[in-house]
């Protein structure tokens, strides 16, 4: 069927791709600059010195484009636009028209530049971004690699926000608009502790923990305990130190200058400059015209997506027929591989369809993209790449597994992105070599669940209830009748077996004693700088570097062509339509799916009105919004959508995690 349908698109609307993915830059002119030859009163000029006005004779008659090829080929200056268009990855794995590009599609395409003796510079426009600090170190390194390969990197900034800057200030040269300005305002965070607002609508929380670190202290609490702030303290210490770090060292300042200049924090275009945070005052067409003449190169705009000037139905199917057959092909091509594993969004159980492997690691179709990497004799070795939260225990227990069998054939090396904290830690230690971003959120080794106590709320809004039940527990964790001090108890016993299992694991992974694994676990937090210090991870670094180590282990000469390939496969049409099935499960995950806190949890199940609710108690913290989402649409007569709860924007998403 899937195979059908395929075929299909590409029967009907498929057309040569001659051209369809021209080079990057357009206008190239790829012709290798014809070779100078010597004529032979030339060659013979030391013999005789009396003809060297022949010689100059004749060199006035040689044919017009002999002259031009002599001269040097005009370097290309490729000017690249970066605004909220760029993504830290694609929500679906779907080879989908878009002009939405990846991180990791711009790392590319930088260390394409840098070994492209055509290209001497790449100038920045700078609209503005979304992005969290560890994937604006990421494009950092990979504008690094074109720097250290003599490319000229210039900056320009439309948009003025912090991350922005923090890239531009790896650039060359920064320039702005006259009538712009820059803002750096440093980091902060409000915490909203809701405990009061759910006491006054019925609402209480039972949390059961494993590490003292490891509690919903927003949902929980009136207030911070010492663990909290301790914890988040440490966090912004780190992330305004790397803040810092990147400013004084691109501007050639002192870090107490920085911290001055952020003091401040609003600057417009003329104390900027007098300030040393930009170098030229300009209206972009004139700054890019003016950077272009200064260093003698040729401007041109980098190519646009091929999706871009899509205007009809059957453009639009055709360009993605090619589109899935280009991105399927590249996996049947032979030679070394490296496979890049991407693991990214919650860790869970269900399994929504291979559409949905970019945005949620779904245990089972992990497992099997697992097993096809292990198979595949021409992968060897695998950067597993993390942007995980975490999710479910036993799901991130099957997939380490996994990963450790992996590791046993083929060298695993772990790259950790914006957060890998609890199960995406987890996962994390079959890897033999472990990097992270120094803005990396990690750590937060414990376990935790919080069941609700819905029972003032349903009694105030006049419903009567009427339960059936076979078994002592059947009805545990329903979530309307107070939790008995055993049943307490009981799940506290199991949590505290599976910390331990933890423990191990990462004991093991790490080669650490159990004692120092448990000291520096309990649930909390640590950025990727603090968990080198720590031995959590073995390297500071991105993508590249995990890249490069991964090469090294597989003991692929540094001669040899590498090719890399990402798993899990996109999904082909048949796929894509099988995962149109999943949304209706997906809406119960999804709150889930953009959590950027680090968390491993239970499943427990709402049982009341019958056939009314489904299993989605499934509490990630800090988002206790879980089950007011699908649960309340179904939950007519109970009005508790209008609540404020702590979700991901209000908690971490100023500190740089989550969107």
């Amino acid at each position: 069927m899937r195979r059908s349908l395929v075929a299909l698109i590409a029967a009907m609307f498929a057309f040569s791709v001659a051209g369809a993915f021209s080079p990057v830059a357009r206008g190239l002119d790829r012709d290798e600059p014809k070779k100078e030859k010597k004529s032979e009163k030339a060659s013979a000029k030391d013999d005789d010195e009396d003809d060297d006005s022949d010689d100059e004779a004749e060199a006035k008659e040689e044919p017009e484009e002999e002259a031009t090829a002599k001269k040097s080929p005009i370097k290309k200056l490729i000017e690249v636009k970066i605004d909220q268009n760029l993504i830290a990855a694609r929500m679906l794995n779907l080879p989908l028209p878009g002009k939405t590009r990846t991180v990791r599609d711009l790392c590319d395409r930088f260390d394409k530049w840098a070994k492209d003796d055509e290209v001497g510079a790449v100038l920045l426009n700078l609209e503005g971004t979304y992005l969290a600090m560890a994937d604006v170190e990421e494009i950092r390194a990979a504008v690094g690699r074109m720097q250290a390969e003599g490319k000229k990197v210039i900056a320009y900034l439309n948009g003025g926000d912090p991350m922005s800057y923090i890239l531009a200030c790896q650039a060359d040269e920064i320039g702005c608009a006259p009538t712009g300005g820059l803002a750096l305002p440093g980091l902060g965070r409000v915490f909203p502790f809701m405990r009061g607002y759910y006491q006054m609508r019925g609402l209480e929380f039972d949390v059961i923990t494993a590490g003292k670190y490891k509690n919903p202290a927003l949902q929980s609490r009136r207030s911070p305990d010492k663990y909290f702030q301790e914890e988040f303290n440490a966090i912004m210490d780190g992330w305004f130190g790397d803040y810092v770090d990147f400013v004084a060292k691109g501007r050639k300042l002192k870090a107490e200058q920085v911290k001055e200049i952020i003091d401040i924090a609003l600057f417009n275009a003329e104390d900027a400059k007098n300030r040393g945070l930009v170098d030229t005052l300009a209206y972009y067409e004139d700054f890019a015209e003016r950077s272009a003449k200064k260093h003698k190169f040729r401007k041109v705009e980098e190519h646009e997506s091929p999706f871009a000037r899509i205007t009809s139905l059957q453009d639009f199917l055709s360009a993605w027929g090619r589109e899935i057959e280009r991105a399927q092909d590249k996996y049947k091509e032979v030679g070394p591989k490296i496979a890049i594993l991407n693991a990214r969004g919650p860790i869970i159980d269900i399994n929504l369809g291979a559409g949905y492997s970019s945005m949620m690691i779904m245990r089972d179709e992990f497992v099997k993209t697992i097993e096809e990497i292990r198979k595949n004799k021409t992968i060897k070795a695998v950067v597993l790449r993390i942007d995980s939260p975490g999710g479910s225990g036993y799901a991130s227990d099957v997939i380490w597994r996994k990963l450790k069998q992996l590791d046993e054939e083929k060298p695993v090396v772990v790259s950790m992105g914006t957060v890998a904290g609890s199960g995406g830690y987890y996962i994390a230690c079959p890897g033999r070599l472990i990097f992270a971003e120094p803005t990396t959120i990690t750590g937060s080794i414990g376990v935790l669940t919080i069941l609700q106590n819905q029972a003032s709320a349903i009694n105030r809004s006049d419903i009567d209830l009427w339960e059936i039940k076979r078994g002592k527990r059947s009805l545990f964790g329903a979530g309307y009748t107070d939790i008995l001090p055993e049943d307490r108890d009981f799940l506290q016993k199991y949590l505290l077996d599976f910390y331990e299992i933890f423990l191990d694991r990462v004991a093991a992974g790490r080669k650490m004693p159990k004692d120092e694994v448990r000291k520096i676990a309990e649930g909390r937090i640590y950025t990727g700088r603090q968990a080198l210090e720590i031995g959590l991870v073995d390297r500071l670094g991105g993508l590249n570097d995990a890249i490069a180590a991964a090469r090294e282990m597989a003991n692929i000469p540094a001669s040899a062509e590498i090719k890399l390939v990402d798993y899990p496969r996109p999904a082909n049409f048949g796929e894509f339509i099988e995962s149109l099935a999943g949304l209706g499960a997906m809406a119960e995950v999804v709150s889930r799916a953009q959590s950027p806190a680090p968390v491993i949890t239970f499943d427990s199940q709402l049982r009341f009105f019958g056939q009314g609710f489904s299993p989605l108690c499934w509490m990630a913290v800090p988002d206790a919004d879980l089950l007011y989402g699908p649960a309340a649409a179904r939950l007519g007569t109970l009005d508790l959508t209008a609540i404020p709860l702590a979700t991901p924007d209000t908690v971490l998403a100023p500190l740089g995690v989550g969107r």
